[in-house]
Parts: C-alpha cells; sequence; structure tokens
C-alpha cells in the first residue's frame, strides 16, 4: 500500500551524510503549500550540528510560507484566535459583541490551549475544553460560539478538512422562566417611576428623562441602548404614521469614551417602527422642549452628551431598589411588549418589532407563554357529579 503523501508545511525524514570536503550534510524532503516538493539542505562541522541547522531552516522556510498563507496546520489556537478577531473587526461587528469575543479568547481559550496546534485540534479536545469550562461556571454557549467561528476560518483556509467544533456537544441550561409586566404591574411601577422624579424629592432637579425613556421602550420594544442612541433625525412625527428608525446603540468604550455605534446588534435590529400615539406624544415634548445637543439626540446628558448606559441602569435601580419590583429591568419591559405582541398578533410580528433575527430568539427567551391544553372538556365532563 502505497504511502500517505505529506500535507503542505510538513518535511520527511531528516538523512545526514558526509561530504567530500569534510563536512556533513543534512537533507529533508520538504512539501511547499503550492505542493511542490523539494530538497532542503544544510551544512555544519558535526552530524547533530547540520540535522539543527537544517530543521531552523525548515522552520524559517515553514513560518515564512506561513505568513504569505496566514494560516498553517502548525498555526497554533493562540495565533488563529487573532486572525479570527481581525477577521470580525474587519466586518464591524458591533463593539459589544467583539468585546465579549476578546474577552472569551484572553480568558477561556488562549490559556488552556492558546499552544496547541491547529493539526493538534480534534472534536474530543474541543469537547473536553467546553465541558470544563462550564463546570467552572462560564458560558458553555459562548465559548462554543467563538471555538466554532475560529475553526470555520481554517476550514475556509483548507487547514482543516471540516470544523472540529461541528460535533461537540451542547450544554443545555435549565430554563428559567420568562419574567414580564402585565398591565397593572406596569402601571404600579409607572408610580413609582413617577415618584421618584417628583419635585418634591431632595436633589437636582428632576428631569422626565426615565419616565420616557420606559414609555418608549414600552411604545416600540427597543432596547436601552437604542433607546438612548435615538436621533430626531431618523424620527419622522409628521408623517401619517409616525415613525422612528432605530440605526444605532450606545457603546463606552475604555480609552474611548461613551459614543453612539452607528449601527445595531444585528442587520434585524436596523428596523423602522410605527409608533403608538403616546409615543409620539412623548417625542413632541421632548422636541418642543429642545434638549439641545450638537448630536440631535433625544436623550442628552445636561452636557450634551450620550448617556452611559450603566447611568440609565444606575437611574432605574434607585427607583425599584427595596420596592416588590426590584425584578424589573428595562428587558423586563422589552419582554413585557414581546408578550403582547405575540398574543395579540403573533410571533412573526413580535420578532420583527424587537429586530431579532430569528423568531426562535424571541418565543424562547422573550415571550412568557402557557402551553396551551387541548379542548377535552367533552371527555372530562363525565366526571360530572350526579344530581
Amino acid at each position: 500500500m502505497p504511502r500517505p503523501p505529506m500535507p503542505p508545511g510538513t518535511w520527511g525524514t531528516i538523512g545526514v551524510s558526509k561530504t567530500a570536503a569534510g563536512t556533513h550534510e543534512a537533507s529533508a524532503n520538504y512539501v511547499y503549500f503550492s505542493g511542490r516538493v523539494a530538497r532542503v539542505r544544510a551544512r555544519a562541522d558535526s552530524a547533530q550540528a547540520a540535522r539543527t541547522a537544517l530543521i531552523r531552516k525548515l522552520q524559517e522556510l515553514n513560518g515564512a510560507e506561513a505568513s504569505e498563507n496566514e494560516l498553517t496546520p502548525l498555526t497554533t489556537v493562540a495565533e488563529l484566535a487573532v486572525f479570527w478577531l481581525r477577521e470580525k473587526e474587519a466586518q464591524q461587528v458591533a463593539t459589544n459583541s467583539l468585546k465579549a469575543y476578546r474577552s472569551t479568547v484572553n480568558n477561556q481559550i488562549v490559556p488552556v490551549i492558546g499552544e496547541r496546534r491547529l493539526r493538534d485540534c480534534r472534536t474530543s479536545t474541543l469537547d473536553r475544553v467546553v465541558k470544563d469550562r462550564a463546570a467552572l461556571g462560564f458560558s458553555p454557549t459562548m465559548l462554543r460560539k467563538v471555538l466554532h467561528g475560529m475553526f470555520a476560518v481554517a476550514v475556509r483556509h483548507d487547514v482543516m478538512a471540516s470544523n472540529p467544533v461541528r460535533d461537540v456537544a451542547r450544554i443545555s441550561k435549565p430554563r428559567r422562566e420568562i419574567e414580564y409586566l402585565d398591565m397593572d404591574q406596569i402601571q404600579d411601577v409607572r408610580s413609582l417611576v413617577a415618584e421618584s422624579t417628583s419635585s418634591k424629592r431632595p436633589g437636582p432637579r428632576p428631569t422626565t428623562d426615565l419616565m420616557d425613556a420606559v414609555d418608549l421602550i414600552l411604545g416600540t420594544g427597543c432596547r436601552i441602548g437604542e433607546i438612548g442612541a435615538l436621533i430626531y433625525s431618523e424620527i419622522d412625527l409628521a408623517a401619517t404614521h409616525p415613525t422612528l428608525t432605530v440605526s444605532g446603540t450606545i457603546i463606552t468604550e475604555t480609552g474611548v469614551g461613551t459614543f453612539r455605534q452607528p449601527w445595531t446588534k444585528s442587520s434585524a435590529g436596523y428596523r423602522t417602527l410605527f409608533l403608538p400615539p403616546f409615543a409620539v406624544g412623548i417625542l413632541l415634548r421632548r422636541q418642543v422642549e429642545n434638549h439641545a445637543n450638537p448630536h440631535g439626540a433625544v436623550f442628552p446628558t445636561r452636557r450634551g452628551t450620550w448617556r452611559q448606559i450603566s447611568n440609565w441602569e444606575r437611574m432605574w435601580n434607585q427607583v425599584v431598589d427595596d420596592t416588590a419590583y426590584d425584578w424589573v429591568t428595562f428587558h423586563t419591559f422589552r419582554r413585557s411588549v414581546a408578550t403582547l405582541i405575540d398574543r395579540e398578533v403573533g410571533i412573526d410580528a413580535a420578532q420583527a418589532q424587537l429586530g431579532h433575527e430569528d423568531s426562535d430568539i424571541t418565543r424562547d427567551f422573550y415571550v412568557h407563554k402557557a402551553t396551551v391544553a387541548p379542548d377535552l372538556t367533552v371527555h372530562l365532563e363525565k366526571f360530572r357529579p350526579s344530581t
């Protein structure tokens, strides 16, 4: 049976012979990335020195080719991660997503298998990594997602025949009940917000910012970062059916500050929404009040800058802490919107309103839905007590 061919970037058995001049020559066949096979040689005073010189020469040759071809079977997982992150940056992935990817790479992947060569990465290896990290309390979903993306790059560059992460076991987490607010609870929470912004309370002069933001989330289903990033140039209040376009979100980055990222979490997040009358009233009032700022922002700070999401969250926590509604977050309002739309219109409408790429996300994480049993009343009526 013929010997299988060597893969590109590798070399065969090293042979050493003595030359007529008395030196030693080490040589081996090297497979270039083009597939061409050539004999590579190195000479030295001793056989061991010649062998060492040849190995160094082969490694340098492999490294030079690797820099041209970017990825090879000898590329390390850490190097693959750098390459994948560069691709993500070029794709203009959302800043927060990129931060999460970097954190996963730096904390969960590189310290564990960063020095491993791609040729040595198998499904069993990566499966063990995901399970071990999950046992330590880290998110297996994010780790698996990042690894899958990294090794997909290796497949696209023909370094691997298939993605070894594809068959890594998925680790399921207990499904939490989706928390949402009914209409009475929403009115209770509104009362809490109104009380917290009462002019009778001590401290800085209160504003309607928090109440307006909550009501706009309820009127649109937007994320708090999307509400904070609203600009008047993308709001049409004069139309027969007023709309706003969600086209960005608020980001805070170390060394950069807080800014408006001019794209949404996903392509589905870029959407135009029709506004209910109460939301139109809020935006008209704010426009008339003229919160002047260089960005045309609907919710600028007192200094005319973008407000950090952490500041929104701090304002909110001051309202609900030590109350019966301390479990409510901005996302709870978003889930309440999804639940209402799903019940009255359908899951596809809820998906479009919230800006999800997949209705499964809306259904599994945003909509509170009880299982509806079949109508068995005819059969159950047989248990009716006799008179």
